[in-house]
């Protein structure tokens, strides 16, 4: 048993160790994090410096809930429903737009049913990113931020629904697990719905559970419990873990926003430690020898990074085109849009734990996740640095 518990303590000794040194590498080499955290991963289990192990996967686990917690937060359906009709119509556009290329071109081409899933995920992480760099009143910013919002819950329906695909195949039994995911999306809304009734007839119920003043750490202690009560739900009801942490994620940003606080407290705990040891894990799973054999793998993740790219440019021309006023906001929308890291890798990680993909497109995913963290954020430096036409258009409108 000592022995167990040195080996395990040892190995997160390593991780907690490149979990430190990650932010500097990020800043030196202005590397994305997370693809700083993988590459990690990567080197680590290759030169030896720790060890796969089943407390190490468990923890990972955790961490991707974790994550998958924290991306419910950013989402905040009431400022959603007040960007009034015609934004909505065009953000349905852009998505159906979307997802009906990435449909097409799955069938045309004879890929694995998850791409459909893959192809259109969005994810709200590297756009925070870049909006710490080039503020949120840039048009082109401030249209990811909001479309990335509905698109991250598209993303994890899709995701879900895909996972029960590969679980039950086309059978009675999916029918089944999709009735009860519809009866509990139905239930959870019923229960919005409850408590806002009752937030608003007795607001200092909010108060109660969550005090201004509080000093037994109660907004954390509650936040954890809803986090692994809703997870358990639907572990019970055999659906995508990943959906519960997500609901317990919106549930905070809906009804408990008045604590900011909370948010930079779970934000600190998550991307301190566990989304890091995520990634890392993720990292890991990489055979970094098979990968130097095997060329191809870059390639391929060359491929995907490319089909998502192009698909999004088109359904943004198509949606969005007359949003803007020069097609160079319109590409680096579809650029920001284009670098769903956590997500991406987040779906290769689940295709592949239920045996959906091949080691050859697990790999090829996070190859792509990386290659998109990379060189669009690179991209996106260069053409709002270099591309000076907008500047003159928009000069010539304020005279």
């Amino acid at each position: 048993m000592e022995e167990v518990l040195l080996q395990t303590f040892l190995n997160f000794s390593v991780i907690a160790i490149f979990i430190a040194l990650a932010p500097l590498i990020s800043k030196a080499s202005r590397i994305p994090i997370v693809v700083v955290e993988m590459c990690l991963g990567c080197f680590g289990i290759y030169f030896g410096w720790f060890s796969q192990s089943e407390v190490l996967s468990v923890m990972a686990k955790i961490g991707f809930l974790f994550l998958m917690f924290l991306c419910g937060m950013e989402v905040d359906l009431r400022g959603f429903v007040r960007l009034g009709r015609k934004f909505i119509k065009n953000v349905i556009i852009y998505l159906v737009v979307l997802y009906g290329i990435s449909i097409s071109v799955v069938l045309v081409l004879h890929l694995d049913k998850i791409f459909i899933a893959a192809f259109p995920v969005m994810s709200l992480g590297m756009i925070m990113t870049l909006i710490k760099d080039y503020g949120k009143d840039k048009q082109w910013l401030e249209l990811a931020l909001r479309v990335g919002v509905v698109g991250e819950i598209v993303s994890i329906a899709v995701l879900t629904l895909i996972s029960g695909f590969y679980h039950y195949g086309n059978s009675l039994q999916l029918y089944q697990n999709l009735l009860i995911l519809f009866i509990f999306i139905m239930g959870i809304i019923g229960i919005f719905w409850v408590f806002k009734i009752l937030f608003w007839w007795f607001p200092q119920l909010k108060l109660f559970i969550m005090p201004y003043d509080d000093i037994s750490n109660q907004d954390i202690r509650f936040v954890m419990m809803l986090f692994i009560l809703l997870i358990s739900v639907v572990l019970f009801l055999d659906l995508e873990a990943a959906l519960g942490a997500f609901l317990a994620g919106m549930i905070v940003a809906i009804f408990f926003s008045y604590k900011h606080e909370l948010v930079h407290k779970l934000n600190d705990v998550g991307f301190g430690f566990f989304v890091p040891l995520f990634f890392i894990y993720v990292g890991s799973t990489l055979d970094f020898a098979l990968i130097l054999q095997n060329p191809r793998f870059a390639l391929y993740g060359l491929y995907i990074a490319f089909g998502m790219i192009v698909i999004r440019l088109c359904a943004a021309h198509i949606a969005f085109r007359k949003y803007f006023q020069h097609t160079k906001d319109v590409t680096l929308f579809a650029l920001s849009d284009s670098m769903p890291l956590t997500f991406l890798v987040a779906t290769a990680k689940i295709a592949y734990d239920w045996s959906a993909i091949t080691k050859d497109v697990y790999y090829s995913f996070i190859l792509a996740a990386m290659i998109e963290g990379i060189v669009f954020s690179i991209a996106i430096k260069l053409l709002w640095t270099f591309w000076k036409p907008k500047i003159k258009v928009e000069s010539e409108k304020n005279t």
